[in-house]
């Protein structure tokens, strides 16, 4: 999930400015060593900052009001005249937050409402959650809910339900009147391990005919959810997003081009820039990556580009035509031959 915004804007704000609409404080947070690596585009627009995309680009009226987001050439992408607030800084599962007529909603990246403005503002130190494993966080009513990017409901709203963490490897922890819970995607109540002990037998004699006594057969303990290891690309209305095994939408469709997840992580493209993205739709590794032709039109038995295999996965081709490969980590290494 990204956490900090990576520059601050191309002019100075007047000291009236009470109010910044945009999660100002990340952005304040992420003036020092990023900022150097983001280069802003030349636009009209006044005021620019980036995001943790790197193929966008914020651009925002002089009191924080969001204007558009702009891509490397300056032109707008997506218009966000619409909205009081974006958090960019809560793009995950390929949707970002918003906020219209104090209502949250949801955004892709292309701009479609995948969510429509209708949730409650959470409050406290954030008025949206992001996503996780394709999952979101909401509240309507004054009550707590999970739905899905596709604003299909997870978990049923409650009363009763004081707080619900974020999913970790398909699991979230639910917190109410009536005690605590975990469940895993679909909404499921998994049911802990069994913590109770078998009482001491009273003396050794007592013990042997227990044991006697008791079926050869151990019974089957309940099953238990296993999270999910892989996701699957699928394609709709021309955009490509993520799927588990049951087809059920984990990560939304926002994006131009995807290869399958490997080694945990999946390539995506938008627009002309590759990135990569983790099982709970984070950007793991920036849209930093050229389109390059020669990647797809190579003749080599290496393992195809935007692939991880152990470890490394070929991003580039250098000016001599060789290629160039990275780790999980972002860090170029030479390429296994």
């Amino acid at each position: 999930m990204f956490r900090l915004v990576r520059s601050f804007t191309t002019s100075t704000w007047g000291t009236s400015a009470a109010i910044f609409s945009v999660c100002v404080a990340g952005m304040l947070a992420g003036t020092s060593a990023q900022a150097a690596s983001c280069k802003l585009p030349k636009s009209y627009y006044k005021n620019v900052s980036c995001i943790p995309n790197s193929a966008l680009f914020l651009a925002i009226k002089d009191y924080g009001e969001p204007v558009a987001l702009i891509n490397k050439s300056g032109k707008p992408v997506v218009n966000l005249s619409a909205y009081q607030t974006v958090a960019v800084d809560k793009v995950a599962s390929g949707v970002m937050p918003v906020l219209k007529n104090g209502r949250v909603g949801y955004i892709n990246l292309q701009g479609r409402e995948v969510i429509a403005p209708m949730y409650d503002q959470l409050g406290g130190n954030q008025w949206a959650r992001a996503a996780a494993d394709g999952r979101i966080i909401v509240k309507k009513g004054g009550q707590y809910g999970v739905i899905d990017t596709n604003n299909r409901t997870i978990v049923p709203f409650s009363s009763s339900i004081t707080n619900i963490s974020d999913y970790r490897g398909g699991v979230a922890r639910i917190e109410s009147r009536q005690g605590n819970r975990q469940v895993d995607v679909n909404g499921k109540e998994i049911a802990p391990p069994s913590t109770k002990a078998k009482p001491a037998p009273k003396n050794p004699a007592s013990e042997r005919a227990a044991a006697v006594a008791e079926p050869m057969e151990a019974k089957a303990a309940p099953p238990r959810h296993a999270p999910f290891t892989t996701l699957n690309p699928h394609q709709q209305d021309g955009l490509w997003g993520f799927v588990d095994d049951d087809g059920m939408i984990m990560i939304t469709y926002s994006f131009d081009e995807v290869r399958p997840f490997s080694e945990g992580l999946a390539a995506v493209r938008i627009e002309n820039t590759w990135g990569f993205l983790n099982l709970g739709g984070d950007v793991v590794i920036p849209f930093d990556y050229e389109n390059d032709m020669r990647l797809s039109q190579a003749q080599t038995d290496a393992p195809p580009a935007w692939v991880f295999k152990n470890g490394v996965a070929w991003v580039g081709m250098s000016q001599q035509g060789e290629r160039m490969c990275i780790n999980k980590a972002n860090v170029s290494l030479p390429c296994p031959s």
